[in-house]
């Protein structure tokens, strides 16, 4: 029976993502989704596969400290990125003949933001919070702040379902960054040098994704930027911008709080346990930039033809996260015993707590994603400050008692909180909310639900 499920649900999801992908563009809509879970395994196979035998080799406290550098530059980096993804992309499939100029713009605003960002982290430092080395890391770790503005590219090729283009640059500066890290690592080199190893990976990867911009014919003025298209996009992008700071914020607090209430170590182990989960993050986001194009158009069919096509998505989102979360909770004492040693032991059952987040954070992207497409901005601002807030009081509770494993609660209880229980707080958003539910209702209703049409 186990095998006939299991056959059930892989024929599901495939009728799910085949019938999104429906019509004019499909086979592009396909190839595009294709070449983004290619590059996510290539990347799980050298970065996570690499990151591994790294966190081996620093040890829980080292690593910790990492981490932990890594969670506040993760914080900050939201003023580098101002919320410009989802309009970027929205503004290159509305306008192709604007590309340039619209690139153009979030370049310079990212590129004004990562100096702010670089310029907060020196605030950062002077509070006390942090030892000599966790400095250094964050002034080396912090040039990563201008990623964001040097891969603005990458965001065109996504939004022309070209992301072969952009995968081929990521998985070529990911090869790079790889074999120095594992040249590092048999060279026995200091907990300092791996961030470095994260900045030249960037730069690597900015000039090879600028290379195929440039042969795919995007010629994004460097000095001449359109002042219309930088109050456009500040206009758009800024709640998005305060929303992607509160889920950072609650994405990343848990490192930052265990730190300041526990110690390295404890980071450490809550790290290697969440990255078992972060690595699937990726296939939300990918689902809806290479989607959208045919969620638009049924939206010009009609309003039941969009609400279906919705209604799919967040299956697909749904069904794909419970794969995840069960083989993740199952595997996790195996998964951490082999990949971390004996040294990460308690990552396991944080591992199993954790995991379960990937529901919401799958359900929250999709959401996401129709906020942008109904301008509702400011109603994702407001559920994300909700889940900021509410994970940080958690933390505030559940730390002290439980450790990494209360930081895991706090935040699958907050993410629950803000990307799925919110929806019902605001009438615009309630219908969605209730095509949530219905989703997360696929454990429940069996074989009944699997052949819903």
């Amino acid at each position: 029976m186990t095998g006939e499920v299991a056959v059930a649900c892989s024929r599901h999801l495939y009728s799910r993502l085949r019938t999104l992908i429906a019509g004019p563009g499909a086979q592009r809509a396909a190839g595009n989704l294709g070449w983004l879970v290619a590059e996510r395994g290539l990347r799980l196979g050298l970065n996570f596969g690499v990151g591994i035998w790294v966190s081996r080799y620093l040890g829980p406290e080292q690593f910790g400290s990492l981490s932990y550098v890594m969670a506040v530059v993760a914080v900050v980096s939201i003023l580098a990125e101002l919320g410009l993804d989802a309009v970027v992309r929205r503004e290159v499939i509305a306008a192709p003949e604007a590309a340039a100029s619209v690139v153009a713009g979030a370049r310079w605003l990212r590129f004004a933001g990562g100096v702010a960002g670089y310029v907060l982290l020196g605030g950062v430092m002077a509070w006390g919070g942090t030892n000599a080395e966790e400095r250094v890391l964050l002034l080396v770790f912090g040039l990563t702040l201008f990623q964001p503005a040097l891969w603005v590219v990458d965001l065109w090729f996504h939004a022309r379902l070209e992301a072969k283009y952009a995968t081929m640059a990521q998985v070529g500066a990911l090869a790079v960054g790889a074999a120095v890290r594992i040249a590092l690592v048999l060279g026995k080199a200091p907990v300092t040098a791996f961030a470095w190893a994260a900045v030249g990976e960037m730069a690597v990867a900015a000039l090879l994704l600028g290379l195929l911009a440039r042969r795919r014919g995007l010629m994004a003025p460097v000095r001449w930027v359109d002042r219309a298209v930088l109050r456009r996009l500040l206009a758009e992008s800024w709640p998005l911008m305060a929303s992607g700071f509160a889920v950072v914020l609650y994405m990343r607090i848990d490192a930052v709080m265990l730190r300041v209430i526990r110690d390295e170590s404890e980071v450490g182990i809550y790290a290697a346990a969440t990255r078992f989960a972060e690595i699937w993050y990726f296939v939300p986001v990918a689902l809806a930039s290479s989607l959208l194009p045919a969620l638009l158009r049924a939206r010009e069919r009609g309003v039941a033809a969009y609400r279906r096509r919705w209604q799919q998505m967040f299956d697909l989102n749904a069904a794909l996260a419970f794969v995840i979360a069960i083989a993740g909770a199952a595997t996790a004492p195996w998964l951490v015993r082999v990949c971390y040693g004996e040294a990460y032991a308690a990552s396991a059952s944080v591992l199993v707590l954790h995991i379960w987040s990937c529901v919401f954070v799958f359900l929250g992207v999709a959401r996401g994603q129709w906020l942008v497409n109904e301008k509702r901005s400011y109603f994702y601002l407001g559920a994300s400050v909700a889940g900021a807030v509410a994970n940080v009081g958690l933390n505030m509770w559940l730390i002290p008692v439980w450790g990494a494993n209360g930081a895991a609660v706090a935040t699958l209880v907050s993410f629950a909180g803000s990307a799925w229980l919110s929806s019902f707080f605001h009438p615009g958003v309630r219908e969605v909310g209730w095509m949530q539910t219905r989703a997360l209702l696929i454990p429940l209703l069996g074989w009944r639900y699997l052949r819903r049409s």
